[in-house]
């Protein structure tokens, strides 16, 4: 089931910094600043009657100015799936429609050129079902999904769990969406992004009732999230899952 063990530091460099919507870096030129000349006090050749009082150097420091600079927050790019003069570059690592560099309707050949690393296949016991990343500590995988009647033909949706505590998720720094959402997002974290995010109750084949959130997106697209004791513990986002998704994928 291994697919790309410690993929995660590729990943973050997209997102992050989520899976994230996307930012990029500003970083401040530096322009050295020349010193004032400091000219020496010359005595007058004249006489005085009286002598001046000498002036007493100010012992307070000069005003400064600080100047904060502030990354911006992961913001619409355009999307690269569909637009080809839109970089990946400095985007969220999970959008409606892509995991990193790879986007719905792709095969899983187009899928392994897109993306470096080994070769996006289907696992031999659901060959419509191919791991883009694992993280066997402590428990994180990315998914991407064909129909089963069809597999390795055309991505119809992305998988994303995380088989540990949900409470320990936020601070692995996992992919994120364009608003910051990732596994150990909270509930109110996820309505507050998205706040059209319906809840619905579902009941899955393999953990029984569930609870998700689901945001619809573009052309038939939706994200989803799925909830465990007020966390997200499991995402899924592309078509076809606008009324919640079964968290078993592949039982065969």
């Amino acid at each position: 089931m291994q697919r790309i063990k410690g993929a995660l530091v590729v990943l973050v460099g997209l997102t992050l910094g989520g899976c994230s919507g996307a930012s990029t870096a500003n970083t401040a030129s530096s322009t050295p600043t020349s010193l004032p000349s400091v000219a020496a006090a010359v005595p007058s050749a004249t006489p005085s009657d009286s002598a001046s009082p000498t002036p007493v150097p100010s012992t307070s420091a000069p005003a400064t100015t600080q100047t904060t600079h502030t990354a911006p927050p992961v913001t619409a790019q355009g999307d690269p799936c569909t637009d080809p003069s839109v970089s990946f570059d400095g985007l969220a690592g999970i959008d409606f429609d892509r995991y990193a560099k790879i986007c719905l309707g792709m095969s899983f050949a187009a899928a392994s050129a897109a993306m470096p690393g080994p070769p996006v296949n289907g696992e031999s016991v659901c060959p419509w079902y191919a791991l883009l990343l694992t993280v066997q500590d402590p428990g994180l995988y990315v998914a991407a999904i064909t129909r089963p009647d069809n597999p390795g033909a055309a991505i119809s949706m992305f998988r994303m769990t995380w088989e540990g505590d949900p409470a320990a998720a936020a601070a692995f720094g996992a992919p994120k969406t364009v608003k910051g959402i990732s596994v150990g997002s909270t509930t109110a974290e996820v309505t507050t992004a998205y706040p059209a995010a319906t809840a619905i109750s579902i009941n899955d084949i393999a953990r029984g009732a569930r609870t998700q959130l689901v945001v619809a997106g573009p052309g038939g697209t939706s994200l989803v999230f799925d909830v465990t004791s007020g966390m997200v513990s499991d995402m899924y986002w592309g078509t076809g899952i606008s009324q919640g998704v079964s968290g078993e994928l592949c039982n065969a």
